[in-house]
């Protein structure tokens, strides 16, 4: 059956980034936001006009450019995947993992779970950095962005659950502080071996036409890169405390990977690293 990943979460929480590095895997290709370059209101914006990770527009995409009839006909949603995941074999064999970055639970996935072998990742960013950067962005009340930050992530995991799919936790803290561990633990999730090129997102094999700049940000496709201007912020470090039902949920999705963990042992920092070298090198 072949095996299809879905990276599900709020929009500004990492998706692209993860895309690109996980389509440096040998066996996984990144397509993005599948489900926005279904829209026929965005096929004229996103095929002449965006520019693809691969660093072509999309109708110059090697692989894009091939979908555009497709994308833009009157066939259903399921009916559009059912033939580019068809575009998506011929190209690229059927053993290949196909990368869908849309976000949201869509009713699509229903199909994908029925037909195919689906996983899906939820990735998460630390709701007081996402509140941050969606202030300093539009200057809407912190506040508005900490209840919809909550009740979104809400709604949406109520959705995958009733849609019966496996998913794995992932906080975009713990992906940009400890690439290599998570992304280890995301290939396990996945059933493939890990691979270091996934640390070097810069070299995706991923065709992103739809999705946040940073596919086509020479710096920030270099690696992962966490924003910490949030930590600067005093009006949000008041609000944050005051909301400790708010401040529970973010840890159980964002620090999940390092809560289960004895803090004694964790990677790295824990005392059972420091424990075992200690005795090795008689210090």
């Amino acid at each position: 059956m072949k095996k299809i990943i879905y990276i599900a979460g709020l929009g500004h929480s990492g998706s692209t980034i993860l895309d690109m590095a996980l389509g440096c895997h040998p066996e996984i290709v990144g397509l993005g936001e599948i489900y926005a370059v279904f829209n026929k209101k965005n096929q004229k914006a996103l095929f002449e006009e965006s520019t693809c990770s691969c660093g072509k527009k999309g109708v110059d995409c090697d692989f894009w450019k091939n979908l555009r009839k497709i994308s833009s006909s009157d066939k259903t949603v399921e009916e559009k995947y059912r033939l580019l995941i068809d575009v998506f074999n011929e190209k690229y064999g059927n053993e290949m993992i196909l990368l869908d970055s849309s976000k949201n639970s869509y009713p699509y996935l229903q199909f994908l779970n029925k037909e195919y072998d689906l996983r899906v990742i939820y990735l998460t960013r630390d709701y007081r950095s996402w509140v941050y950067s969606r202030f300093t962005r539009t200057r809407k009340p912190m506040l508005f962005f900490i209840f919809r930050w909550y009740f979104e992530n809400k709604k949406l995991l109520y959705m995958l659950k009733k849609y019966g799919v496996k998913i794995n936790y992932i906080g975009y803290e713990e992906l940009a502080m400890y690439p290599e561990l998570i992304l280890k633990k995301i290939c396990k999730f996945i059933d493939v071996d890990f691979s270091k090129d996934l640390l070097f997102p810069d070299n995706t094999k991923s065709h992103i036409i739809n999705g946040n700049i940073s596919r086509v940000d020479k710096d920030k496709r270099k690696g992962f890169f966490y924003d910490f201007r949030w930590m600067t912020s005093g009006r949000l470090a008041l609000l944050s405390s005051l909301f400790a039902v708010f401040n529970r949920f973010n840890k159980k999705l964002v620090y999940s990977n390092i809560s289960r963990t004895n803090k004694d042992d964790f990677h790295i920092f824990g005392n059972k690293k420091k424990d075992i070298l200690s005795k090795k090198h008689n210090e």
